[in-house]
């Protein structure tokens, strides 16, 4: 054999061992998939974030406490209504309460998640957990956390946020707020 294909034989061999144990033996993964939310879903976020901006930097707790009833009225213009209808979020948390009955909470954005009840006390009027005998509960059965999916449901009416909020206090509710959902379809993208 010629010494120059030895040599260049040599190369790319070394390079193969170089890059696997340089990479542990894997290849980089592909960037997620990058899909642009529905305009209700994104001024749905932007109401809460610049909320939850504005909460922080309020400058005593009069302000703050005052910085929701805006925050209602911005949820309500995102929306019109009640329904949420083709959004991408990420599963963040996907599990079963005591009974068996599927429970699920989706990010939409960092610190802001719509999710499902997770005990049948709280679900009592909502009816928001997912019957296992149901398509969407088998679909969520091969589903995992950090998985983006595209999904529909409705909001439960409040006077307080305009949607339902989960959150026992002001704090919890206008940093980290957790809105009440009845999903309709859940799907994986």
């Amino acid at each position: 054999m010629n010494i120059a294909i030895k040599a260049a034989l040599g190369c790319a061999l070394g390079a193969v061992v170089v890059g696997t144990l340089v990479g542990g033996g894997r290849s980089a993964a592909p960037p997620a998939p990058s899909v642009p939310p529905p305009s209700d879903q994104a001024r749905f976020i932007a109401a809460i974030t610049q909320a939850r901006s504005q909460f922080t930097s309020a400058g005593n707790e009069l302000a703050a406490g005052g910085i929701r009833n805006a925050r209602q009225q911005a949820i309500c213009s995102a929306l019109q209504g009640h329904h949420a209808g083709g959004w991408i979020a990420k599963i963040s948390y996907l599990s079963t309460n005591g009974d068996g009955r599927g429970v699920i909470t989706l990010e939409l954005a960092s610190g802001l998640h719509v999710s499902t009840w997770n005990n049948d006390l709280s679900d009592l009027f909502d009816k928001t957990l997912i019957d296992p005998d149901t398509d969407i509960f088998k679909s969520l059965a091969v589903m995992k956390r950090g998985d983006t999916v595209r999904f529909s449901g409705g909001f439960f009416p409040s006077d307080l946020d305009c949607v339902k909020e989960q959150s026992v206090t002001l704090g919890g509710s206008m940093k980290s707020p957790v809105f009440t959902m009845r999903f309709s379809s859940i799907r994986k993208l």
